[in-house]
């Protein structure tokens, strides 16, 4: 009786782990397909929030309380930033609003029109951040679904991201064949003849592809380490990774290039260093019983080399090389809009403009000179777009969110970083977080919720993952 009793608890806990391990793989896989695009009229915006708070809501009843202690600072970061949000949206008297900087033309107006009684929101487009308010719900999502993660599954849900990224390369290579007007494209808006995959822009395509290359490197580590090594399988990660660093270039992403060279530098290195220290039943490591085997280090590079110039020359398409040369940077409206964006957050940078209304309060400072049929999204730059729609508030949130991972990765150590050890996703996960935040310097990849997903999953995994051996108990 005791034996059956052990055994229905051992298949119990089983299935339990695969239905945890199932969990967050959906939720990626779900996240991925809807949320590629970062404009607010997306028409899978609804399903996708919707989908996410009853992922939220079903993870948030599993939770023990090790889990809640455990991710309390990014949930607390998260609800903090979701309060500001909302008020933002609080209606003031007349006279307080008008007091606040940047509202001089609205005020004018309003005595024109003899409307100084409206009371009205910090925020000068209370529907656009409205939106930002219902987009949280994708990253605190995220935070749950990754807190209720077993660390022993945390492979799984590398070899996922690496997955999708295949996914979304071979779904961009279709839409280069295919043409502009093609089904393949997911979204309206998009970078029309490019490779933009399960995104809508390749800017932020390139930078997802360069994010998996580190989490590739650590996947052939961890199979490198193995007492079992799967041959098959760690060739074919090998092939993924020399594939995802192509495809930075060709995608036609300065910043994903750069990303992209970054990303085979720091995975040559970690698989390198794996290759190289991984011992014998001797104790001898690789290179000490076959010195001849050292000329092998330097077929990665060449190779690399090889393959991205064959792929360059093949190819007649504007990539990130040719982008990068022949591309006149200074006139770069991006460039030539700093001063603009510059004096923006000189108005705003107290209380904000509002989540989401750059545009919007854009088209109040542009000069006649940058007048275009193509309007500015974005400030091209989040770390200062941040400030001048979050103000002082949301740059202490941040601020504080900055020191919270620096210190928790100071208590973590640094120790064999390079080298880790089985099952060790530090190194790729502050690549990750690294490529995520120097992208932002140049564009807004984290207004993208499948890349929101991916930093929350990385942060955690990073500053506060859960212990082995405790999940589903």
């Amino acid at each position: 009786m005791n034996v059956e009793s052990g055994r229905t608890i051992s298949q119990s806990k089983t299935e339990t782990k695969k239905y945890w391990l199932s969990l967050p793989i959906f939720f990626l896989v779900f996240v991925f397909i809807l949320g590629g695009a970062s404009r607010s009229d997306v028409a899978s915006l609804p399903v996708l929030r919707a989908g996410c708070l009853l992922f939220a809501f079903w993870t948030a009843l599993e939770l023990q309380p090790e889990d809640w202690r455990r991710i309390r600072m990014p949930l607390l970061l998260l609800v903090a930033l979701t309060i500001w949000m909302a008020v933002q949206l609080i209606p003031l008297p007349p006279e307080l609003w008008h007091s606040l900087r940047g509202r001089d033309t609205i005020v004018t107006i309003d005595r024109l029109l003899d409307q100084s009684d409206v009371w009205r929101p910090i925020s000068l487009t209370p529907s656009q951040t409205a939106n930002s308010l219902l987009a949280m719900s994708v990253p605190i999502s995220a935070l749950l679904v990754i807190a209720a993660t077993d660390r022993d599954d945390y492979a799984e849900l590398l070899l996922a991201f690496v997955a999708i990224a295949c996914l979304s390369v071979v779904l961009g290579i279709v839409q280069i064949f295919s043409g502009s007007s093609s089904v393949a494209y997911l979204y309206r808006i998009t970078s029309a003849d490019a490779m933009v995959g399960l995104f809508a822009n390749r800017n932020h395509h390139a930078v997802f592809i360069a994010c998996c290359v580190p989490i590739v490197a650590t996947l052939i580590r961890d199979e490198m380490m193995r007492k079992r090594r799967r041959g098959l399988h760690q060739n074919g990660l090998l092939i993924v990774g020399f594939v995802l660093v192509a495809m930075t270039a060709l995608i036609g992403s300065r910043a994903g290039l750069g990303a992209g060279i970054l990303a085979f530098m720091v995975s040559y290195i970690v698989v390198l260093s794996a290759w190289r220290l991984r011992p014998d039943h001797a104790g001898r490591s690789q290179v000490a019983r076959r010195p001849e085997r050292r000329f092998l280090t330097y077929v990665p590079p060449v190779l690399m080399a090889i393959l991205l110039g064959l792929a360059l020359w093949l190819s007649s398409r504007t990539t990130g090389f040719s982008r990068l040369v022949d591309g006149d940077i200074a006139s770069d409206l991006r460039v030539t809009a700093w001063p603009t964006v510059e004096a923006m957050i000189a108005k705003y940078w107290v209380f904000g403009s509002g989540f989401g209304s750059f545009p919007d309060v854009y088209e109040m400072f542009e000069p006649d000179k940058l007048l275009q049929p193509s309007y500015f999204n974005h400030a091209h730059n989040d770390w200062a777009e941040v400030v001048m729609t979050g103000g002082v508030p949301f740059a202490l949130i941040l601020l504080g969110a900055i020191i919270w991972i620096g210190r928790s990765v100071a208590a973590t150590g640094t120790r064999n970083l390079i080298k880790g050890y089985r099952g060790d996703v530090r190194l790729c996960a502050l690549m990750v977080i690294l490529f995520l935040a120097i992208a932002s310097i140049f564009d807004y990849p984290l207004r993208v919720p499948s890349i929101q997903v991916m930093a929350v999953f990385f942060v955690v995994l990073l500053c506060c993952p859960k212990k082995a051996g405790i999940a589903g108990d």
